[in-house]
């Protein structure tokens, strides 16, 4: 195969990103890598820190290879519209079981209501304001904003809602981004919930049935992207604000 023709694979292009991005992010769990003693380099207390950097070049160059092979149009005021609405509802959903039990030290496990500010991606490792500080933060509002929002609705909605609505044999690069399925809907937003942590799954269902109205409404991959980055970037921002770590 040459790369000529791996650059044609359709199927391809919006699946092997994803688990590229996945499979780098397995790097972290790797026995013995993370070790937290306070003489530890911090590359070892927090493999995290050039674990996403990592995974953001990389992924973001796959991206670049495979650009052509994604169906983006030209985003109207309405596809604005709906992405940056559906961003802003769907994150201010998503971190409110932890927002609660930060206010009110209630805890209901299943929904999410627990303590979010225990381990995590934590870029104080470094002395606040110094030169690695801020290199920390801009390349983890990097990742989650423009890596992590791509990577994922290319897969999640770019293919895999287009492939279940399809069905056995179906071509499912034929069918527009956002078709109404009832199946389609379903089936990604469950299996979205079950790759994320369990402390976000009922926030992570809810967030991804909202992403999959704004499909369904505009039609457009690119803004289920702009959702996407929108939700990540204010979640980034409460974060460092609040600095519960745990949430990313």
């Amino acid at each position: 195969m040459t790369l000529t023709d791996l650059r044609s694979r359709k199927a391809a292009a919006h699946i092997v990103p994803l688990v590229v991005f996945m499979g780098l992010m397995m790097l972290s769990s790797l026995p013995g890598l993370e070790w937290k003693h306070p003489s530890a380099p911090w590359w070892r207390q927090q493999p995290q820190q050039w674990i996403y950097p990592l995974q953001t070049v990389v992924c973001l160059a796959l991206l670049a290879f495979w650009w052509r092979q994604y169906t983006f149009r030209p985003l109207g005021a309405r596809a604005w519209l709906w992405g940056v609405a559906g961003g802003v509802v769907g994150i201010a959903l998503w971190i409110l079981p932890g927002w609660w039990h930060a206010r009110t030290g209630q805890t209901i496990e299943w929904l999410g209501v627990v303590d979010r500010s225990g381990p995590g991606f934590n870029p104080d490792i470094f002395p606040p304001g110094s030169g690695a500080w801020w290199a920390a933060v801009v390349g983890r509002f990097v990742r989650m904003t423009l890596a992590v929002a791509v990577i994922e609705e290319v897969f999640w909605r770019g293919f895999l809602w287009r492939h279940f609505a399809a069905g056995d044999g179906g071509k499912w690069d034929a069918l527009p981004v956002g078709v109404p399925h009832l199946r389609a809907i379903a089936l990604t937003s469950v299996l979205m919930m079950v790759a994320h942590h369990p402390s976000d799954y009922v926030a992570c269902l809810v967030w991804s049935l909202l992403v999959s109205l704004v499909a369904v409404k505009t039609r457009s991959l690119g803004a289920c992207v702009v959702m996407h980055a929108v939700s990540n970037f204010l979640l980034g921002l409460y974060i460092m604000n609040t600095k519960q770590w745990g949430l990313w």
